[in-house]
């Protein structure tokens, strides 16, 4: 069948992208890259965009290389491959180290290249919290720790590792960072976000890719271009509705921050937008990608996703019309097939009925072949021989062990039960006390992760680094609980005894390990056994410290408030254990702060921080078990009342810098993430937020000492994308008030009376009318709302005031 697809509309919109990314790249890459895909015939420009997984060239029973099937590929000028085999152990292996990596994808470009004429292929992987399909890497905390230690520098360090020891594979893409922004915390992916913030995440995601591609041969990939993460119902590749303000202004940033970072390439994702596949969306991957952004680095797809487009969207009733909507529709360069080679197939047949298609092609195939002479596959086919033999070294081990102690959140230490003395009386308990696959999650080893410890070799579980740190007879081990909340009676009286034996008992509960669509739950509620559990445990009064390891901010009933204290790990990976051992014991002072909002009840799961002015609850603010930014240290920081430089703007190019000192009033040493955030209180354009993280700063400071910490905004700060695209961007600063807050629980009370010292007002005015009105006529003034600066201040809005310092609700 075929669907009526306005071609010629859609050509012209091709050959505009066209002209406008590769008009003027008169560089020594694009002239060879022009040069190589000049001699190309159609074959080779169709297998060039063509990327298939490793598990068609591999013999099953024993993991070999099946060179007949990629001498095959070779033949019809396959350009790429993707994944590893290792899905499951075979015997006591659990997948290849360096060196047989390299000695695969050494043979598969040797066959290759003998075969096309001496074109390398170009091997994708995803290396998302270090090498972690590469056996004795070290891995890295999910992305969502890295967001969690608002550390740049170290995601920056974990960035160089992980490529290092992706490249001693032979592989020279890496598929990461993830730039989503959180957005529901159902949605099984959720930890692989930096955060719900886009300029956290937009921070995080350029520090990894600086990293990344640090190593001259190895190209970041940015995914997934782009909403995503904005999933209604929680569920994984759920349809998307999203009007373009919101796109542009969260969704959007991070991309842009990557792209200038000079991210090599981009992967789209699985969803439609507003009932448009994402896969076949000329406004998204054409007119934002291309025109927009200026984005001219190679486009790959997800998993199958032009195949989604008959599968899963259902809008092409056959693989041949899929591949027809997305190539004519998109400036789309390769396609995960990834199964088979009918992408091949299905185009050359595309071109038989299109011929004008070919010069499009050729353009993707010219950005994956300059990719590939970028990377110097051309002179190196398999690079990395020089780091073969770093993999796993005790200097990566410390970036992580660093990496993990920074993200793991204290949220909870009700009168200081923690740091516990050495000596303490401890029963340890919980199914993740002594899993290191738990810690880990999903990406870890294999695609869904691993429950254990043997296939981790460098991995420390709690119970381990609790040996490691008090030694084994200074605390009591045993577990009954399983990772779905079920437990014998046996077991459970028996944890109740030993518990009732001891001062503290360390509960270590959250969830079993997953990714994707096979993550998919319909509960946000931690399973209900391990809530009784641990309530089981609490009432025989001994002091309840909860550890949580999860991947997505379950909710936790009854235990926050029976709880001494709590600890929210996320996903450290393999050295979260002995940073949490560490932590509790006192060696190490907490300092990783929430990146994204810990909900508490179930109907309020999908409320970010920064959400809009006007949603409430009934008669009051939507509260939270924890908000954005909480976390607690052992020490206490106190800041000075914040100043500004100035207070009124009246151009465009002027800047206004924030300053606030810091003190550590406490006893011991610690690290103080100062955060600003900034609220336009009215806002013509869309109904503004309560508030946006706009800076932060991670410090050190001994006890007694201060730092001085300033912030400097500019418009890039203050104003917003006008919503439109294909266009270019265009940003919007309305005349109007704003509000500078210092730290993520101060309550400004921005519509009534603003004294709160950690807040400060400055107003814009350029004489521009927000509503694009004329100059008024004589007698007549107009003037910015003024905000009462009287009355009195408090860190977070008392309970009977309405609106939470946001806006007043109404009376019923």
């Amino acid at each position: 069948m075929w669907i009526s697809w306005s071609i010629a509309g859609a050509v012209a919109s091709l050959l505009s992208i066209s002209s406008v990314v590769v008009a003027a790249k008169d560089d020594p890459y694009d002239a060879r890259a022009q040069a190589i895909v000049d001699g190309f015939t159609t074959a080779q420009v169709i297998g060039q965009m063509t990327q298939v997984d490793i598990s068609t060239v591999m013999n099953p029973d024993d993991n070999t290389l099946n060179e007949d099937n990629v001498r095959a590929y070779a033949q019809q000028y396959v350009g790429s491959y993707l994944n590893t085999i290792w899905d499951e152990p075979l015997g006591d292996k659990y997948g290849w180290n360096a060196t047989e990596w390299r000695g695969i994808v050494s043979r598969i470009q040797e066959i290759t290249m003998e075969e096309n004429g001496g074109h390398p292929i170009i091997y994708g992987l995803d290396s998302v919290h270090g090498a972690n399909y590469v056996s004795g890497a070290v891995l890295f905390g999910q992305q969502i720790n890295s967001g969690a230690s608002f550390n740049p520098d170290l995601v920056h360090k974990a960035g160089r590792i992980t490529a290092r020891d992706t490249q001693a594979a032979g592989i020279p893409w890496v598929f990461g960072p993830i730039l989503e922004i959180s957005q529901n915390p159902l949605w099984s992916r959720t930890y692989e976000t930096f955060s719900e913030d886009p300029y956290l995440v937009a921070v995080m995601g350029e520090a990894l890719v600086r990293g990344l591609q640090s190593y001259n041969q190895t190209a970041a990939c940015m995914k997934h271009f782009i909403g995503y993460s904005k999933t209604p119902t929680g569920h994984d590749r759920d349809n998307v509705i999203m009007a373009d303000f919101d796109l542009l202004n969260y969704f959007l940033p991070p991309f842009k921050a990557a792209i200038e970072a000079g991210a090599m390439s981009t992967m789209e994702n699985y969803i439609s937008i507003n009932g448009d596949p994402v896969i076949a969306n000329p406004r998204i991957l054409n007119d934002l990608l291309r025109s927009d952004l200026g984005f001219d680095g190679l486009q790959v797809s997800d998993w199958a996703e032009i195949n989604n487009l008959k599968d899963w969207h259902r809008v092409a009733e056959t693989y041949e019309d899929a591949v027809r909507l997305s190539l004519t529709h998109t400036s789309l360069d390769m396609s995960m097939v990834p199964n088979d080679t009918s992408f091949i197939n299905y185009t050359e047949r595309m071109l038989e009925s299109y011929p004008q298609y070919e010069g499009r092609l050729r353009e993707s195939a010219k950005r994956i072949v300059k990719t590939k002479v970028k990377l110097g596959l051309y002179d190196t086919p398999v690079p990395g021989a020089e780091f073969e033999f770093q993999v796993g070294n005790d200097a990566d081990k410390a970036v992580a062990l660093d990496l993990a102690r920074e993200s793991i959140v204290l949220l909870k230490n009700n009168e200081s039960v923690l740091p516990l003395a050495k000596e303490a009386s401890v029963f340890l308990s919980g199914h993740s006390a002594d899993n290191v696959g738990h810690q880990c999650g999903g990406w870890s080893i294999a695609w869904q992760g691993y429950s254990g410890n043997e296939m981790f070799p460098n991995g420390i579980s709690v119970r381990q680094g609790f040996e490691n740190l008090v030694g084994n007879d200074s605390f009591t081990y045993f577990n009954g609980l399983y990772d779905n909340g079920s437990y014998s009676e046996a077991d459970l009286a028996k944890a109740v005894e030993l518990a009732s034996q001891h001062e503290y008992t360390i509960a270590v509960i959250g969830e079993k390990q997953y990714t994707e669509k096979p993550g998919d739950i319909d509960d946000l509620a931690l399973p209900a056994g391990q809530i009784e559990y641990v309530e089981a445990l609490a009432a025989t009064g001994t002091k309840v410290i909860v550890v949580l390891f999860e991947g997505r901010p379950r909710l936790l009933g009854s235990l926050p408030d029976s709880a001494s204290a709590i600890i929210d790990g996320l996903l450290p990976c393999e050295l979260g254990g002995q940073a949490m051992a560490e932590i509790i014991y006192g060696e190490v002072n907490p300092s990783g702060r929430l990146p994204i909002t810990y909900p508490k009840d179930p109907a309020n799961v999908a409320i970010p921080y920064y959400h809009r002015v006007n949603t409430q609850c009934a008669y009051d603010h939507c509260w939270m078990q924890w908000d954005f930014g909480a976390g607690l240290s052992y020490t206490e920081f106190n800041c000075s009342a914040v100043t500004l430089d100035t207070t009124t703007i009246t151009s465009a190019d002027a800047t206004v810098t924030a300053t606030v000192t810091v003190t550590n009033v406490g006893t011991r040493a610690g690290k103080e993430t100062v955060m600003l955030f900034l609220t336009q209180p009215y806002r013509t354009i869309s109904v503004p937020e309560v508030k946006m993280l706009k800076k932060f700063k991670k410090i050190e400071l001994q006890a007694g000492e201060s730092q001085e910490v300033s912030f400097a905004l500019t418009a890039d700060d203050w104003s917003v994308y006008d919503p439109q695209i294909g266009s270019g961007f265009k940003k919007v600063t309305e005349d109007s008030n704003y509000v500078v807050a210092i730290k993520p629980d101060t309550w400004c009370n921005v519509y009534k009376n603003i004294t709160n010292p950690l807040c400060a007002v400055f107003t814009i005015d350029t004489g521009r009318d927000n509503f694009g009105l004329p100059p008024p006529v004589a007698n007549v003034t107009t003037s910015t709302p003024v905000i009462d600066v009287t009355g009195p201040s408090t860190t977070e809005p008392p309970a009977g005031e309405a609106g939470a310092g946001t806006v007043e609700a109404a009376s019923y």
